[in-house]
């Protein structure tokens, strides 16, 4: 099993009995990345390495990557506001959790609909792969994250308990502080009124998040098969080809 232990949340993607293993990991922001880990990713010879995270993200801890895997990373940028609308509803609702809850089921949402040219770009990458490892992350490696690893796997067909089962092991494997360390609204003013229930929130997933973005993509466009397909204009032959690329 390959791992890197200096990056919160680094994982295998593949579940099931028809991924390949050691080709797609999943993880937290690779900005802990230490020296010897450096040199396992660069012997890993990936692909590419997608970071899911907005600019302002990005800033406050960069992905510590050499030139030689500087080369193959790529910035496909998602935001949806969280916190922010965290801080809005406060107002509204009061500060507990079921307040923020639901605002991560609407970012889910957000992420399907406001974001295809990020999933378009994402898929054209694993159909330019050659079967090559691919590395992708966001800063927790849980949300934004959790949804590329829900495409690829229910992909292959897995079962939804397995895919499930795969998603909620962040809450196992991130802090609170790992996982909610750059995350703030889009004002310092704003800043001031985050709590405790919010970041505790905002650092755990839970089934109804990813539901929430299963149930938007079959509400609205029937199934996966058809959001990649007429939204994001990839064709039946193009699933396959992944399909065949990470297949055992």
């Amino acid at each position: 099993m390959f791992l890197i232990k200096s990056v919160s949340n680094f994982r295998d993607a593949a579940i099931g009995s028809k991924m390949k293993r050691n080709v797609l990991f999943r993880c937290a922001k690779l900005s802990t990345l230490n020296a010897d880990d450096v040199i396992r990713l660069e012997d890993l010879n990936p692909h590419a390495i997608v970071d899911f995270r907005d600019p302002k993200e990005i800033k406050k801890a960069p992905d510590n990557l050499s030139s030689k895997l500087d080369r193959v990373y790529l910035n496909l940028p998602i935001s949806a506001s969280t916190l922010s609308r965290m801080v809005d509803q406060k107002n509204i609702e009061g500060d507990i959790a079921k307040t923020y809850e639901k605002v991560m089921e609407q970012s889910y949402k957000l992420y399907i609909n406001n974001h295809k040219e990020v999933w378009k770009e994402f898929i054209k990458i694993l159909l330019k792969s050659d079967g090559k490892p691919v590395i992708y992350h966001c800063s927790a490696g849980k949300d934004r994250t959790g949804i590329a690893s829900y495409i690829i796997q229910r992909l292959f067909n897995n079962s939804m308990d397995e895919i499930y089962k795969n998603y909620l092991l962040s809450n196992q494997l991130l802090t609170t502080k790992a996982a909610t360390a750059e995350q703030t609204t889009s004002s310092n003013q704003n800043d001031s009124l985050v709590t405790n229930v919010m970041l505790d929130t905002l650092a755990k997933v839970k089934k109804s998040y990813l539901v929430s973005a299963i149930n938007e993509i079959n509400n609205r466009y029937s199934s996966l098969e058809n959001y990649i397909c007429r939204e994001l204009k990839f064709t039946l032959k193009d699933l396959e080809k992944i399909k065949n690329l990470y297949s055992i």
